[in-house]
């Protein structure tokens, strides 16, 4: 048929792992790391036994020649170039080679761990390693031994059943002899599995990434999309995999509350995510399609593929990773963020603000050379507006591309400030304060729990330095995890409680948990209040608050005059046009900086 793109073959499961242990088939996390639970893979060699199939596999041909070639980063190492990828059926390949290997797996928490699966050669059933399998004689603890003992499998499967038999006699039971023929029977056929025929398809080396995902989509409908960082990831994995232990290393270690490590309290960086700095930064390419091929070695000129340009770019890739996972500027970069007022994950409510603020820092720090106390003052203000407007919220690539754009024709410190300056006070305009903020939907006007102007309104609390409402504790202080115990130090509060709104005729949550109708304050406030009316238990909050401090408290909290007394609908219109002040005041503060 013309026009196919793609021919079917079988191999043998056995002929698939040598392959992947000389290089020629690439395994890489294509699919995101080992996610399957270990009942999964139970599953998967219990069906084998039973022979039935266990699925496809999709193999995606390279559009360069098998050939040794020096890793970048190693000066000894030498690894075949793959001849195919992995495109879907990875999960299934990594928990076959691993467990007929004996290798171990990464987890979500980038720990390594072995997958044990136990075989019992009387019943033919598997279960999951445990304490009960690793002490019962009738069970094979862990089938990676039947796998490594193939090569003299006559002495090992002679080894078990002697231990069955020992077992047996111990408890006053005789092993049979048609017993003991059908345990070396199956012990017999677990280690056959090796010669399990995989229905493959191979993929053809001129489809392009596009099609691969769309391929994989139309045959793997439970399998998440896949798009161009996991073939980025892909292409670290095969070309330079001691970069992508370097991309995953850094992500363990912001999993790690200790000196040296990338942990903060805004982010848990994901590869992606540093695929994305390391592209924007690096290569000036927020879109991840074009920074893919660059890497893949496209030619844009002749539309062709090279292993000369592909080479090449990877070389250039090995500083601009260093740079990007270096801890130190990591760090100097989040308090950055800190300084904006978001001084914890509970702020974040885009990701990409602050990976995207991290290659903009990054390349003021090194092609434009700002000092560090003018560029932490520049990124904490475009941090600010970015996350507060949702500036990389719909399209978060073009929104970076044209970022990218504007900065070719920039040449000097002065212009990198005056550029960004420009973009912060274009998106910040009067009308955004006085109009958008405060009546639109995506504003002030929403019940959204994880609104970016809610979360702008908190950190501007922060940059001001304003106490929790009926608090002698400064809002930064409420929210730093040292102050959490076992509830939170801070919560959000009903200004209008919910059971008092509902039993005024207002039941809908939608109007009742306006973000108007929130304040931050301590937990212990929170359960004294309860659901009086806020006429009710303003009587005695007031106490809380002296009466120098009073005026401050009301603006910092953008509370109208006399509010407990107003109407539900009126009071969130007078208290949206107020917090989108103290959002102003906030980011003039750090302008003022």
């Amino acid at each position: 048929m013309s026009g196919m793109i793609h021919k079917q073959v079988n191999y043998k499961l056995e002929n698939l792992i040598l392959d992947i242990e000389s290089g020629k088939l690439g395994l890489p996390d294509l699919q995101r790391p080992f996610v399957w639970h270990n009942s999964k893979v139970r599953d998967l060699f219990d069906s084998m036994m039973k022979g039935y199939p266990i699925g496809f596999l999709m193999l995606w041909d390279s559009p360069y020649e098998p050939e040794k070639s020096k890793q970048i980063g190693s000066a000894e190492k030498e690894f075949v170039a793959p001849k195919y990828l992995i495109i879907d059926g990875q999960q299934r390949l990594t928990s076959l080679y691993a467990v007929m290997r004996g290798i171990e797996v990464k987890d979500a928490k980038f720990k390594s761990k072995p997958i044990v699966i136990s075989f019992n050669p009387v019943t033919r059933a598997f279960k999951v390693g445990d304490n009960a399998t690793k002490r019962a004689a009738e069970w094979i603890y862990n089938i990676s031994e039947v796998y490594a003992n193939k090569n003299n499998s006559f002495s090992y499967i002679n080894k078990v059943v002697a231990e069955i038999e020992e077992s047996r006699i111990k408890a006053g039971i005789n092993l049979s002899h048609e017993e003991k023929q059908k345990i070396q029977q199956n012990i017999t056929d677990l280690s056959a599995l090796t010669d399990y025929p995989i229905p493959t398809l191979e993929i053809d080396e001129k489809a392009d990434e596009e099609s691969i995902a769309d391929i994989f989509v139309r045959v793997n409908s439970g399998g998440e999309k896949l798009n161009e960082n996991d073939f980025i990831l892909t292409l670290i994995s095969v070309y330079w995999q001691e970069g992508r232990r370097q991309i995953e290393d850094f992500c363990h270690s912001a999993t790690i509350p200790s000196t040296g490590t990338a942990f903060n309290h805004l982010i848990a960086p994901k590869p992606t995510h540093i695929v994305r700095v390391a592209m924007s930064y690096g290569f000036q390419r927020a879109r991840l399609r074009y920074a893919y091929m660059l890497l893949r070695g496209r030619d844009f000129d002749k539309g062709i593929y090279s292993e000369e340009i592909r080479s090449t770019q990877f070389e250039r890739l090995k500083p601009i990773l260093t740079r990007v996972l270096n801890v130190q500027v990591w760090h100097d970069f989040i308090k950055c963020v800190e300084a904006a007022g978001f001084v914890s994950n509970k702020l974040i409510s885009s990701e990409n603000a602050l990976i995207y603020s991290y290659a903009l820092y990054l390349i003021g720090k090194d092609t434009y050379h700002l000092k560090e106390s003018v560029l932490r003052q520049l990124i904490s203000k475009w941090f600010f507006m970015a996350s507060v407007s949702g500036y990389y919220t719909d399209s978060p690539e073009s929104a970076m591309e044209s970022d990218l754009a504007d900065l070719r024709a920039v040449k000097t410190e002065e212009q990198f400030i005056q550029l960004l300056d420009r973009k912060i006070a274009a998106v910040f305009t009067r009308d955004f304060f006085d109009i958008t903020l405060p009546t639109g939907s995506r504003g002030l006007a929403s019940s959204s729990a994880n609104s970016p102007a809610w979360f702008g309104y908190c950190a501007a609390l922060n940059i001001l330095d304003a106490k929790g409402l009926f608090s002698n504790l400064h809002t930064r202080e409420l929210f730093s995890f040292a102050s959490n115990g076992t509830k939170n130090a801070m919560e959000k509060h009903h200004l209008f409680p919910k059971e008092y709104l509902a039993r005024i005729g207002i039941t809908d949550d939608r109007e009742r948990n306006q973000i108007a109708n929130f304040a931050f304050i301590e937990w212990s406030d929170n359960i004294g209040i309860l659901d009086a009316s806020p006429a009710e238990y303003m009587k005695d909050q007031l106490a809380h608050i002296p009466n120098d401090e009073r005026e401050r408290v009301y603006e910092y909290h953008a509370l109208p005059n006399n509010w407990e007394h107003l109407e539900y609908q009126e009071f969130l219109k007078q208290r949206r046009l107020l917090m989108a002040q103290v959002i102003r005041k906030g980011f003039e503060k750090l302008e003022a900086f």
